[in-house]
Formats: C-alpha cells, structure tokens, sequence
C-alpha cells in the first residue's frame, strides 16, 4: 500500500490541482459571451483543465509527492469545473437545467461521502466508473460548447450528453454500493 504524506502539501502535483478551480471563472466568462471564437476559448479551456487532471497525478506520483490535500483537491476541482459548465451551459439555455443538477446531486452526495469517510480514517479511491464518468462529462461538454448546426452533430451531442448522465448515475450508485466496504476497512484498522 502507497504511503500518502501528510506534509509538502505545497508542491507542483497540487499546484496543477488548483489551477483547474481557478480556470472556472474563465470558463464562465468565456461562455457568457455569444460568439464562435469564446465557444472555442471555453473549449480549450476545458481540455487544459483535463490535461491538468491527468498531469496533477502523474507527477505526484513520479516524484513521491501524494498529500491527503492532493487527493482531497483533485476530485473537488473537477467538480468545480465540470459543475460550472455545465451550469453555464444550462443558464445560457444550450441544456436542459436538469443535467447539471443531477451532475452536482451526484458529486456532493460523493464528497459528502468521502468526508464522511475521511473524518473516520477511510479513504475513497477513484472507481474506474468515477473516471469513466468524468471523462464522459467531458466529451460531453465539449461536444455542447462545440455545437454545430447538423442534425449528425445534434444527435451525437444528445448522445454523449446522455451517456455523461447515465455514468453519473451509475458511478454514484457503485459508490453507495460500496460504502459499506470502504466503512468495514476502516473499523478493521480501527480494531487492529
């Protein structure tokens, strides 16, 4: 089992963990404007921030780096960003405003988990559902900041943007599903 450090939370792997939250607000500014060049800022914005996920990771772990903050901020910062396009999408009418209200439910319902679990010494690990589900959410924001007016496009949109929503459920119900097993681990320790 990995040793996850308690120090060094200052560190380049958290740092990149950070800029994603901080790349929020540029994604809503550049969304609340109506034309084909912000569209394709926000985009671009959208794939640095998922570059930064895969980075913040990597390089945490190429240099020994892993914190609890790094583990607690890197799943809280997707949300933040995924969360705030989709809710920007759906203010600017492009999506119905249920998305990401079933988006947000899911992922505070999860971070309330993970606390939960953390205050009782357990830790939560990213499922291969939760990943698949983020990576998802993605194509799908993309697919709607990117829109184009073809009815192969809408409907490949419509697409992605239902399956981002079937992963989002389902990953949440794997979590719940486990949750007993991520508590029992813990009384075991706590028991040792």
């Amino acid at each position: 089992m990995r040793q996850i450090k308690t120090e060094d939370n200052w560190n380049l792997a958290n740092a990149l963990t950070l800029s994603r939250v901080l790349m929020a607000p540029a994604i809503v500014s550049m969304l609340s404007r109506e034309n084909r060049l912000s569209d394709r800022l926000a985009a671009l914005t959208v794939g640095v921030a998922a570059l930064t996920d895969f980075l913040d990771g990597h390089v945490a772990r190429k240099q020994g780096k892993e914190t609890r903050l790094g583990q607690f901020l890197d799943p809280l910062a997707d949300k933040v960003c995924i969360s705030t396009a989709f809710v920007m999408l759906a203010v600017k009418g492009r999506l119905p405003a249920w998305v990401p209200g079933v988006i947000i439910g899911r992922e505070a319902l999860i971070t309330m988990f993970r606390i939960y679990a953390g205050s009782r010494g357990s830790s939560v690990p990213a499922s291969i559902w939760g990943k698949l589900k983020t990576n998802s959410q993605l194509i799908a924001l993309l697919m709607v900041i990117l829109e184009k007016d073809e009815p192969s496009y809408a409907a490949l949109e419509k697409t992605s943007v239902n399956l981002a929503v079937a992963l989002t459920l389902y990953s949440g119900l794997d979590y719940m599903l486990k949750a007993s097993r991520y508590l029992e681990a813990t009384e075991g320790k706590q028991g040792a």
